[in-house]
Order: structure tokens, then C-alpha cells, then sequence
């Protein structure tokens, strides 16, 4: 078993965000550190065919449910990718591969060297990502969405009912995750099955995969706790991304305190893979309506004009 593995958990529409996360890796992993990619069975040829040159082991998806028998593959087939994906990289430390692992999604991007010592306080005891989420709620409380705090809590309170802890709502994000195989058994033998649950029940209970991670950590203490923040600049709405832009924050002065960046896949749709289901004029009105708010967004910003 490997004290360390990079993973992802990726699907056709996100293969050109995977490979430049490919290209990232190659470029700086120095301590050669194992990269797995879970992807749908229909997609395996796919991505190992644009994934040959890369040093990647890709595999089907459902090798991680089969390694669980208490889920119901077909239930788990009936929700939502965004739920699914969630079991899927919760479940991949029955593979048995590695101790602890590195959940990337496939939008982040390395920006300088790793190696094993940023992700391993000693031994086999990885970092614990542990913050209270203010970058992500100071930036909406500015510029929006609005109901963002309520998400944040939406998506958090639950799990420590759940577990009957009280006191600070954590955030235990953004990804990359990194993630103890010790914490998610901890979490099987002390909660979910004494429930007669699955990790499945769990999501759909409340989905926040690495709450559920991070509240199973504080409160069953399977590892000691060597706090991090956030491992990478994570930007959740494009309009954090202009701010930084603005004032001068490019990858070369993010590298001196984040191993990576994650320009979030959900506003950057023109590094999706495929055909589009828009029609030409559609996007283009996209595209046009996208500049004409970023243009505002810097002139009211510049001019101090934005409240909430």
C-alpha cells in the first residue's frame, strides 16, 4: 500500500481540464507520486487514449462501488453525477492502494513542485485542511450571490447534528482534498453502520462529502489533527478571479503560498470537451454578455461603487 496517491474522479466533458491537470502533474511532481483517474466504463478508452503520454493509471469507476457491497449501484446510478461523484471519491480508499490520497478535481492546476513532505505532517499522517470558509463568504457577501451563507450552512449544519458536535462550523475544502483512509473507516465504524447506512444514505442525507470527512476527523480522531488551510486558490466565481486580476495576483504570486489553482469548472464552460448542446448565436450572445460584465465588474470595482 502507498503511503500517498493523487486521484481523480473525472468524465468525458472535463477530458481537456484533465489532461491540463495531466500536464501540471508531469511537470511538477517530483517525488513521482502515483496519479489515478476513476472515470465512467464508456469513457476508459477515451481518456486512455488522449492520456497516453501521461504516467496515469485510469480505471473504471465501478471497481470502487464493487469493493463496497452494501451500495446499491443502481440507486447510486439513479442520482446525480454531482451526489455520485461525491461516493466515488469517498470510496476509493477501499481499493486498499494508499493510506491517504489526494482528491483533485479535474479544474485544478499544479503551479509549482510538490512532493510528499506538502501533503504529510509525519509518518503516515497527512494534513487536515481546517478553515472557516471567510474567503468564498467574504467575497459573495461583496459582490454575490446572495444566499451564499445560507448554502454554506445548508450544507454543513446537518453533518454535525448528525454527529452531535457543536460549537464552529468548519469548512474542510475546496479541492483538492486530502483525505485518510483511517478517518473514512472511522467514520463506516462509528456512524454508518451502527445506522445501517452507506456512505450513499450519507450523501443524501446531506451532500458535503468533505464535511462528512472533516466532521468524522474531529470527532472520532482516527488521526492526530496537523491543520492546513486550503491547499490551493480556489476560484468559485469568476468574479473573485477578475478582483485578483485587477490588483495583480497572477500564478507567479500565488505559487509563493498555494501549490495550485482551481478555476472553477461550473463558470468556465469553454474548457468543456465536445460538442456543445447551444446553438452558435447562443454562445456567441454567451460570450459577449460575459465581457460586457466584466468590463462593468472592473469599472465599479475600480471605482469603489459595488455594495451589497
Amino acid at each position: 500500500m502507498f503511503n500517498l496517491v493523487l486521484y481523480c474522479c473525472t468524465f468525458r466533458k472535463d477530458l481537456k481540464r484533465t489532461i491540463k491537470l495531466a500536464e501540471s502533474i508531469r511537470k511538477h511532481n517530483k517525488a513521482h507520486i502515483p496519479f489515478y483517474i476513476s472515470v465512467p466504463a464508456e469513457d476508459v478508452n477515451l481518456f486512455k487514449a488522449h492520456l497516453a503520454g501521461f504516467d496515469t493509471l485510469i480505471f473504471d469507476e465501478k471497481d470502487i462501488f464493487n469493493a463496497n457491497p452494501k451500495l446499491d449501484i443502481a440507486k447510486l446510478y439513479s442520482i446525480r453525477g454531482g451526489l455520485r461523484q461525491q461516493v466515488i471519491k469517498s470510496e476509493f480508499w477501499r481499493l486498499g492502494i494508499s493510506e491517504n490520497y489526494l482528491v483533485l478535481d479535474s479544474d485544478c492546476i499544479f503551479m509549482r513542485d510538490f512532493d510528499e513532505k506538502d501533503f504529510l505532517a509525519k509518518d503516515d499522517i497527512p494534513y487536515s485542511v481546517i478553515h472557516e470558509g471567510r474567503d468564498v463568504l467574504q467575497a459573495t457577501e461583496r459582490f454575490g450571490p446572495t444566499k451564499i451563507r445560507q448554502h454554506f450552512l445548508a450544507d454543513r449544519e446537518p453533518i454535525k447534528q448528525a454527529l452531535g458536535r457543536v460549537g464552529v462550523t468548519y469548512d474542510f475544502g475546496y479541492a483538492p482534498f486530502l483525505w485518510s483512509r483511517k478517518v473514512w473507516e472511522s467514520l463506516d465504524i462509528n456512524y454508518l453502520t451502527p445506522n445501517s447506512m452507506n456512505f450513499l444514505d450519507a450523501v443524501l442525507l446531506c451532500g458535503s462529502e468533505f464535511t462528512w470527512y472533516g466532521e468524522s476527523l474531529i470527532n472520532f480522531r482516527a488521526i492526530p489533527i496537523f491543520p492546513r488551510e486550503q491547499l490551493f486558490k480556489h476560484y468559485h466565481y469568476e468574479h473573485q478571479l477578475w478582483a485578483d486580476q485587477i490588483l495583480g495576483y497572477k500564478e507567479k504570486v500565488l505559487a509563493h503560498d498555494y501549490l495550485g489553482v482551481v478555476y472553477q469548472s461550473n463558470w468556465e464552460s469553454w474548457g468543456d470537451f465536445g460538442p456543445s448542446n447551444k446553438t452558435v448565436p447562443s454562445r456567441l450572445w454567451r460570450s459577449i454578455k460575459r465581457l460586457i460584465k466584466k468590463a462593468w465588474f472592473k469599472i465599479k470595482l475600480l471605482s469603489g461603487s459595488i455594495v451589497q
